[in-house]
């Protein structure tokens, strides 16, 4: 292995072999990566140049212990090849230097180095030629050229007038035995996503002798570009990562017919910006909450792409993507007449399962097995079930049964020999609805509604067996409905049943079995729309957290006026009703069915089906299991820079730059130029599609203000006392020379949607500033804040004549980067001096607190308790806490401090899903893409958590490159350091995936011996750890008991899990 620097350097090494290695691992048990050395020997060696390439060339045939190391050098306006030889048998003892060889002056700086697999041959990529070299080991190698066609026009002529570069190249696998080929297939890739396939042959003059175009990817591809062997040797796959979009799989007959994009592959990077947008439901009556845990859903949307190619808002989602599994199944004829339902059931022996299919008229019985040999198959016939006539409802109980119910009988049949199947005829009567709940160590409970001449009633009844045989029992006397039943669903609630009615008034009744024999009714809710009738029910349950005495539980109704609805199930009916309105989730336009998924314990997790062809595809949300990052792109006509949320418009308004052709006498060039879109949340639709201010007479011409770019906006919503008006402001900054900052503006608009829903924006008030407005912020009843330059700028607005007062002015040490506003204090985070905060004070601008340090880049995110989180650009996520009180020195202390990885760029504050039952939770995002979750602690939750966390950082399987010393840090939490004030959720995470209670019960009780990494240097004994993990558990959970590992297992999954 060689790592070479950026120049001057370059380290060898000798690895151990894989039998080696093997060895080392089987006899030790397990890979322990902290004592894990593959390096067998290592060789420093000088380089005279700035290393440009480097890679290994293939050996002559038969002398695989031969390396040859190429490097291309570059030093004094030269380029010259340097080539490093020895025999890998004897390490480094033979090691020699062979004398360099200058390129020519066309090839002094090579985009890509490829090596060719005959004769130690290799191939330079030039931005408009290759160049195949060969006899490198017999003196100075000898190129031969070929022109790329570099007519080939850019798949994104509207970036850039020069072509994109090569990027990468990949070598398809064609042999099919272990001879050396005389022949290199090549796929080059360049930049915008254009392929080209070239041959090239050691025995033909020229040596290249295919050179054409196979593929246009529509994707930025950087280095992460490869074709996958898969035994074919006519078909290739080509698998290309987007460097700032999506990339994908291509599949094909690359040398006849264009490559299939058969898959994508999500990248949401750069992250300029991120917003959250926030839709909320008004209650209904304004005496009544709407509901006890959140009356918001907040979304996050972000500034993703580069390009008209790949620029798009992106929604940042964490859930389950559903993709399509297994073969098509033809259901027939019958299918032709509509499918009114559907039910998995398990198969008994885990081989499949099946799948009852209700048409109109009757019933069919599909196995679908979980081998992929096997072909799904219909069962015309099965004993004991009556497929003749179509189904109601299916099921099953925990002891394996199989339950159909009609709209005459109740069906039930086992799976296990021997056990005779039940069939309840219920003459006369009619059932129009049914549902299916286990009872935990109990039996399955059968609810069903039947249809009498008088009127509705509610059953219900439980399965077991007697004698040998399935026996149905009838629970209870019929309850009287009020309306016809369009849904019905169960839940099993603090040892009672409860049962949730829908009916086709727009009601949702909820009734409770208190004696276990019958129902009573509870709690009437009322929907509210044009078609408010629940057509589906689902129950969950969400895990209890720390401040809970009990779980919480959601119905989610699927409405037929296409929105889905969730309602929480109060326990607490002395401050709230029985059911209250959580959220609402519009899905499309027709009658929406929730599904319950039996199969698991029934959590909350979200489910988006996404389409290929469509990237702003509007998904909707279901309970399932796992989950991922599944964004949503909605895309811009150019590389997108700054979002916002007009809370009055219900928009994102998105700012972008695009590239236009400006024509200057008989020539023509592309000139950046700043536009701004308005997008609705929940569709595709983009108001105006390419919306340019200079269109709708916002910016001027481009003559009168060239160069000028629009910075971000911002809502305010100016007041006189007795009118609230709406206005969005734009800040700008003006360039007319290049690298020379001119000016700025701040630009007052009006917003407005016309009937067809397309927003016009009126221009008000421009207002000209000696340097760039770099951000702008609202204060008070009619003031702006604003950050000119490396100015602090306030500015009120008299409401009367619309005109604006004479502003208050303080200098800053550098740009601002950040402005906000809590209560009287105005938060000013800087690109280079770090956070400040200003109050008003005898019409002057006063300075009262700052941080201590001076940071780079900082953003900020005001907190309540005096509390504010800063970040910058040196990885670094601090706490300032502003005291009651000021320090001599005006000073915010940092009360915490966390190094991550990589910087994160923007904060802002998410209200958490409902059914984890928190407030708010905290978003960083990097401009990599990454997205970061943060959450305040108190400080006896920050010790539980540190004290497990110092624990598990000595467990290898957990964290196996902590690094030495591990043992001798302690297990109490210190905060002497702010660093350590910091709990990594990530080694939470994996503490809770790969072990969790059993391995915390492991190091609680555990005796390391005297030399293990697992030692420790306090409680050393298992008897004083317990007792301080005991003591730890109490100041948190005062009510729990001693050994009570669950419930902090608990607590942590529901502090750790996602909120997006």
């Amino acid at each position: 292995m060689a790592v070479g620097a950026y120049e001057d350097r370059l380290v060898l090494y000798a690895l151990k072999s894989m039998d080696e290695m093997r060895q080392e691992v089987q006899e030790s048990g397990q890979m322990n990566a902290r004592r894990f050395m593959p390096i067998r020997k290592e060789k420093h060696t000088e380089v005279d140049g700035v290393i440009l390439k480097m890679e290994f060339l293939h050996p002559p045939g038969g002398d695989d212990h031969y390396v040859i190391l190429l490097l291309i050098v570059a030093k004094e306006q030269k380029t010259c090849l340097v080539r490093f030889e020895w025999d890998c048998r004897s390490a480094f003892e033979s090691l020699e230097v062979k004398p360099a060889q200058v390129l020519p002056l066309a090839e002094q700086l090579p985009l890509l180095l490829i090596p060719l697999t005959y004769g130690s041959s290799f191939a330079l990529v030039c931005e408009h030629e290759i160049v195949v070299y060969k006899g490198i080991l017999t003196g100075n190698a000898v190129g031969q050229k070929c022109l790329l066609d570099y007519a080939e026009s850019s798949q994104e002529p509207r970036r850039s007038n020069k072509l994109p570069v090569w990027k990468q190249w990949a070598r398809p696998m064609r042999r099919s035995d272990g001879t050396y080929p005389t022949t290199d297939h090549i796929y080059l890739c360049r930049r915008d996503g254009l392929v080209r396939f070239i041959d090239i042959r050691e025995d033909a003059n020229p040596m290249v002798s295919c050179n054409h175009k196979a593929a246009a990817l529509q994707a930025n591809i950087g280095k992460a570009f490869a074709t996958l062997d898969l035994g074919d040797e006519s078909n290739d796959l080509l698998v290309a990562a987007g460097e700032t979009g999506d990339g994908g799989m291509w599949y094909g007959l690359s040398v006849r017919q264009p490559l299939d994009l058969v898959g994508t592959i999500r990248n949401w990077t750069p992250l300029r910006d991120i917003t959250s947008t926030c839709t909320t439901r008004p209650p209904k009556d304004v005496t009544q909450p709407t509901t006890s845990v959140s009356e918001s859903t907040k979304r996050l949307f972000a500034c993703s792409g580069v390009g008209p190619e790949s620029g798009a808002v992106t929604e940042i989602r964490v859930g389950t993507e559903a993709v399509k599994l297994g073969p098509d199944v033809d259901l027939g004829e019958l299918a032709q007449e509509g499918i009114v339902d559907m039910w998995p059931l398990p198969v008994r022996s885990n081989t499949g399962v099946y799948l009852m299919v209700a048409y109109p008229t009757n019933t069919e019985l599909i196995l679908l097995p979980s081998s992929s040999n096997e072909e799904p198959r219909a069962l015309s016939e099965y004993e004991g079930l009556d497929l003749d006539v179509r189904s109601i409802a299916a099921g099953s109980t925990a002891d394996g049964f199989l339950i159909q119910v009609t709209e005459t009988s109740i069906n039930a049949i086992a799976q296990e020999r021997g056990i005779p199947p039940c069939s309840s005829k219920i003459d006369c009567i009619v059932i129009t609805k049914a549902c299916f709940l286990t009872i935990p160590a109990r039996t399955t409970v059968l609810l069903f509604v039947i249809r009498q001449e008088d009127g509705f009633y509610l059953h219900h009844g439980h399965f077991g067996l007697r004698e040998g045989r399935i026996a149905f029992e009838v629970l209870g006397e019929p309850v009287p409905l009020q309306s016809e039943v369009s849904s019905v669903a169960m839940q099993w609630i603090d040892g009672q049943i409860v049962a949730f009615v829908g009916t086709l008034a727009g009601t949702v009744q909820t009734y409770i079995d208190h004696s276990g024999s019958n129902f009573v009714p509870d709690y009437v809710y009322q929907f509210e729309g044009q078609m408010p009738v629940c057509d589906s029910l689902a129950t969950t349950t969400f895990v209890k957290t720390s401040d809970e005495s009990s779980d919480g539980h959601l119905l989610v109704c699927g409405l037929r006026d296409g929105t889905v609805q969730s309602l929480f199930f109060n326990h607490d009916r002395s401050r709230y009703p029985a059911l209250c309105f959580c959220e609402e989730l519009q899905i499309g336009t027709t009658s929406v069915k929730v599904v319950l998924d039996a199969t698991r314990e029934s959590r909350v997790v979200l489910v988006w089906l996404t389409d290929p062809d469509s990237p702003g595809f509007q998904q909707h949300l279901s309970p399932s299991a796992a989950s991922a990052m599944v964004p949503r792109q909605i895309r811009v006509n150019g590389t997108p820079t700054s979002i916002t949320y007009i809370r009055d418009l219900e928009r994102i308004m998105v700012i972008y730059e695009m590239a236009a052709a400006q024509q200057r006498d008989r020539s023509q060039r592309l000139v950046g130029q700043s536009a701004v879109a308005f997008i609705r949340p929940d569709e595709e639709v983009i108001e105006p599609n390419s919306q340019n201010l200079d269109e709708a007479n916002v910016l001027g011409s481009p003559e009168k203000y060239p160069g000028e770019t629009i910075l971000g906006a911002m809502d305010w919503y100016p007041t006189d006392g007795d009118k609230i008006y709406h206005m969005i402001v734009v800040h700008t900054r003006m360039e007319r020379q290049p690298g020379r900052d001119v000016g700025g503006r701040l630009l007052l608009f009006t917003a407005k949607a016309n009937e067809v829903g397309e927003v016009k924006l009126t221009l008000k008030r421009s207002i000209e500033k000696e340097s760039p407005v770099w951000s702008v912020v609202a204060f008070g009843n009619s003031s702006l804040i604003y950050g000119c330059g490396d100015v602090l700028v306030i500015q009120a607005l008299d409401m009367g004549p619309r005109r604006f007062a004479f502003p208050i002015r303080v200098g800053l040490r550098s740009a601002t980067s950040q402005l906000s506003v809590r209560g009287t204090d105005i938060h000013v985070s800087t690109m280079s001096s770090g956070h400040h905060i200003f109050r008003i004070e005898r019409g002057h601008l006063e300075p009262k607190f700052a941080g201590a340090s001076a940071r780079t880049g900082t953003r900020h995110l005001c907190m309540p308790e005096s509390l504010v989180i800063t970040s910058d650009l040196e990885c670094r996520v601090a706490g300032l806490w502003q005291p009651p009180h000021p320090r001599l020195d005006r000073t915010a202390p940092t009360v915490f401090e966390a190094v991550l990885p990589r910087p994160i760029t923007r904060l802002c504050q998410m209200e958490k899903p409902v059914w984890q039952k928190k407030s708010q939770a905290i978003i960083g995002s990097c401009e990599d893409g990454t997205i970061y979750q943060l959450a305040i602690l108190t400080e006896e939750q920050w010790r539980l958590l540190a004290f497990i966390q110092n624990m598990v950082m000595r467990e290898p399987r957990i964290c196996p490159y902590a690094g030495p010393p591990v043992h001798e840090r302690p297990l109490e939490p210190s905060s002497t350091k702010k660093e350590n004030m910091h709990i990594n959720g990530d080694i939470l995470l994996r503490f809770i995936e790969r072990g969790g209670e059993s391995l915390l019960a492991e190091m609680l009780h555990e005796i390391p011996n005297a030399d293990s990494e697992r030692r420790y240097t306090d409680y050393a004994s298992a008897e004083d750890r317990n007792q301080r993990f005991r003591e730890l558990v109490r100041a948190v959970f005062p009510e729990s008991t001693a050994d009570n590992w669950g419930t902090v297992l608990g607590w942590m999954r529901s502090l750790l899990q996602s909120a997006l």
